[in-house]
């Protein structure tokens, strides 16, 4: 689907949306206006505003309209309204930011998760941003995440060294789970779908001490059948299954104490994952080269071939995890100097046995080393502790002390054995950081920010056998801000930002010292944006434009040793950015809203002397920083970054003659492809999501809802990964003489991995307020 196409869908679903709705809209508001005097109607007008929305981005509460930094909210309610189940779903309909199943709810290797924010995605080595549960870096995958336990997420948008620390290169995702107050609040909602899907979440939360201490809970428990079938077997595969709780205590000693205990225990128990591997017989450009190619949008596919026989009662993922923090708020002597200590730990375990041919592993390649399974065992914590001064003064500010360790096991394996296939050791890593921020007031309106933060990041590996390779490396990240009050409802600032992301080690032993270890990534940022409210608080307004000059990139290069070539991550890379982003949202009656976002970025590589670009596509025309030949890549995008990402949203209610109301909601999002690798050659193709809701609330605290997801069926994949193909073998000669092989060369020819995107879907859910 063309860019033209998608946005002309979602230009005819707001359309639609409006015809549905202004007939009925205008003759309430008719009999609104007959009903009241002209003065009483103006006044009514003007009590129509959007919600004031709280955000703790920057270690401190402040409105999202006055905070001088692009930023993407989703609070609890909006979660609801928009049916998001994960962090994944919520990615779809938030501009600029990309988290996807890849690997089922496992995610990326290695159990973990890749958020994209502003184009700076990767392939290997640690993401490039950060997500932050309670302020607690959360480094595993988040992708099987309770969302109903959750407050609000923050996508904080450009480097967030100076306040976050590591791994915030592009950004952070700041998760805030609920809390209780002084009012009792229950709900029960279910929701059942198709696919065997089903989803019930009980919450409870209150005052066990009026004043003084509060409590959250929430248990959850979560079914999905899948959808796709595996033609070796014929069963149905990406299956999922979940249960946890998850809950807070929060304790109030005194006016300036605030004890709070926040925490979870979640299972998954989730089946092979839906995902297949374009093998090479589809391969349709440099068929004269050694690997071949594939050029253009990749196929969709509506079935898998999986060998799950192969990995005996270890089909899937098996994991748990458990996370526990503790913080305290003291505001001294009620001064307004707030003293903050905050800690936690995360611990996860999880077992994941698949088949890595993803195509059927036909011809047990190899000793039927594929079909493995992959174990990993983490445990990270970390503990802040910071000093705020009063917000009230014209000088105030923020200084902190940061201390981070984790470390994670893991290895590959065969089935149900105990043979070890792949030790990745004993990875581990620690941190330690002081930070600051000033901010000063130079005119009533007219405010200077600096953050700085200086960090120590160690990172190591070591084996049973014991060999062991460590380096620390250290960096200083400035963030310099500037905002500047045009008038009480339009901000506008400045952002001159460090990003900084952590080391590499590649773990071979046959590799020379020198490129044994990949430095840190670096990047300037720069930023202008404004925050504007009109209409007397109806509409809101903001946008940035920004710029980011990325050097030091880690990417996959390719080196020779004793005459052999292995693959390794160096620093052989610098890209830039240029971007664009909007996010509106404009009450137009009290019965209708409508929100628009959208993000560019033109994420470029400038310069990179690609191997695999010389030796397998091009032909050699450059040589890298390690005396290596190869291809100039300079010009294409960086893979796995969409250019463009629009969301569409509106919500039209009408009261109920019995009291409660009816609403109509749809949601529309438009993914532009992204790219399999630096070469800009296979690609996903642009992905275009409609949802549609309708149902009532009522005001006895019922509410049902009827969904479908994905109205138009779009299985475009969500991302792409370059692969090989692991069964079908170049030996030759081939039904079709233009797929034989180069003679002499490589029987694995490329292949193309990606997940099959789950299709359309009906369900309905009823939950109830108590």
């Amino acid at each position: 689907m063309t860019k033209i196409t998608a946005i002309r869908i979602a230009a005819l679903a707001t359309t639609s949306q409006l015809v549905l709705g202004l007939p009925a809209l205008s003759g309430a508001i008719a009999q609104e206006a007959e009903a009241l005097p002209p003065g009483e109607q103006a006044e009514s007008d003007s009590a129509m505003k959007l919600n004031t929305i709280i955000i703790s981005a920057r270690k401190r509460e402040e409105s999202l309209q006055d905070a001088p930094l692009s930023i993407s909210v989703l609070d609890s309610e909006a979660i609801v309204e928009m049916g998001v189940k994960d962090i994944s779903e919520l990615s779809n309909f938030t501009p600029g930011f990309t988290m996807e199943k890849f690997g089922g709810r496992r995610g990326a290797e290695g159990d973990t998760s890749r958020p994209v924010i502003r184009g700076q995605a990767n392939i290997l080595g640690e993401t490039n941003a950060a997500v932050f549960v309670d302020g607690i870096p959360f480094s595993g995958s988040f992708l099987s995440y309770p969302f109903a336990s959750v407050e609000r997420v923050e996508v904080v948008k450009g480097p967030q060294a100076a306040l976050f620390g590591r791994s915030t290169f592009a950004g952070a995702v700041n998760v805030i789970t609920k809390r209780g107050t002084n009012d009792y609040e229950h709900n029960v909602t279910a929701r059942l779908a198709q696919d065997d899907e089903y989803e019930i979440n009980l919450s409870s939360s209150g005052p066990l001490v009026e004043d003084k201490l509060f409590y959250f809970l929430n248990a959850r428990k979560y079914e999905y059948g899948g959808e796709y079938k595996n033609t070796l077997t014929g069963q149905t595969i990406g299956d999922e299954s979940s249960w946890g709780l998850n809950g807070s205590l929060e304790f109030h000693p005194s006016e300036n104490v605030t004890m709070l205990l926040s925490g979870g225990y979640n299972e998954d128990d989730d089946g092979i994952p839906a995902q297949i591997s374009q093998s090479r017989l589809y391969n349709n450009c440099f068929l004269d080269q050694a690997r071949q190619y594939y050029c253009g949008e990749v196929v969709e596919f509506d079935e898998v071939t999986l060998n799950t026989d192969g990995l005996g009662s270890e089909v899937g993922l098996d994991r748990q995890i458990s996370r526990v923090v503790g913080k305290v708020e003291w505001d001294i002597g009620g001064s307004g100097y707030v003293l903050t200590s905050n800690s936690g730990l995360t611990k996860s375990e999880s077992v994941f046995g698949h088949d890595g041919t993803y195509l059927g592993d036909l011809i047990n390649l190899y000793g039927g080393i594929f079909t493995r399974v992959e174990t990993t065992d983490q445990e990270e914590w970390s503990s802040e502790l910071r000093l705020d001064t009063p917000v009230e003064k014209s000088l105030r500010g923020t200084v902190g002390l940061f201390y981070y360790d984790r470390e994670k096991e893991a290895e590959r394996r065969r089935p149900e054995s105990t043979a070890t296939l792949t030790d990745y050791g004993n990875a581990y890593t620690e941190n330690w950081a002081i930070f600051g921020a000033a901010e000063y007031d130079l005119t009533d309106r007219l405010t200077a920010r600096a953050e700085v933060r200086y960090q120590e990041d160690t990172i190591g590996v070591d084996y049973t056998t014991g060999t062991m390779y460590e380096t620390t490396f250290d960096s200083v990240t400035p963030r310099f801000t500037l905002n500047y009050d045009a008038s009480e409802d339009v901000m506008v600032y400045g952002v001159i930002a460090k990003g900084n992301k952590p080391g590499y080690i590649n773990t071979a032993s046959s590799l020379p010292e020198n490129i044994r270890y990949a430095d840190e990534e670096e990047s300037w940022n720069y930023e202008i944006g404004a925050k504007t409210t009109l209409m007397d608080g109806r509409l809101q307004l903001n946008g940035a434009v920004y710029y980011i000059d990325w050097t030091n990139q880690q990417l996959s290069d390719s080196v020779f040793v004793n005459g052999v070539p292995q693959s390794v991550v160096t620093n052989a890379g610098e890209a830039a950015v240029k971007g664009v982003e909007v996010d509106t949202h404009w009450l137009a009656t009290d019965h209708l809203v409508f929100s628009l976002g959208y993000a560019y970025a033109d994420a470029q590589i400038t310069d990179f002397c690609d191997p695999t670009q010389g030796s397998e596509l091009t032909g050699f025309d450059c040589v890298n920083s390690d005396g290596i030949q190869g291809g100039q890549v300079a010009g294409n995008q960086i893979p796995n970054a969409p250019k463009h990402h629009l969301v569409v949203s509106s919500e039209f209610t009408y009261p109920l003659l019995r009291g409660g109301e009816w609403f109509v909601r749809p949601d529309y999002s438009y993914t532009s492809k992204k790219y399999a690798q630096v070469h800009n050659l296979a690609h996903t193709g642009d992905r275009s999501l409609f949802n549609l809701k309708t149902g009532v609330r009522m005001d006895n605290g019922v509410t049902f809802t009827m969904f479908l997801d994905n109205v138009f069926d779009d299985r475009t994949p969500s991302t792409l990964v370059r692969y090989a193909d692991l069964v079908n073998l170049n030996t030759g000669p081939n039904g079709n003489p233009a797929l034989d092989n180069v003679p002499g060369t490589t029987s694995t020819e490329r292949a193309f991995l990606m997940p099959l995107a789950k299709s359309r879907q009906f369900g309905i859910q009823l939950s109830y307020d108590f």
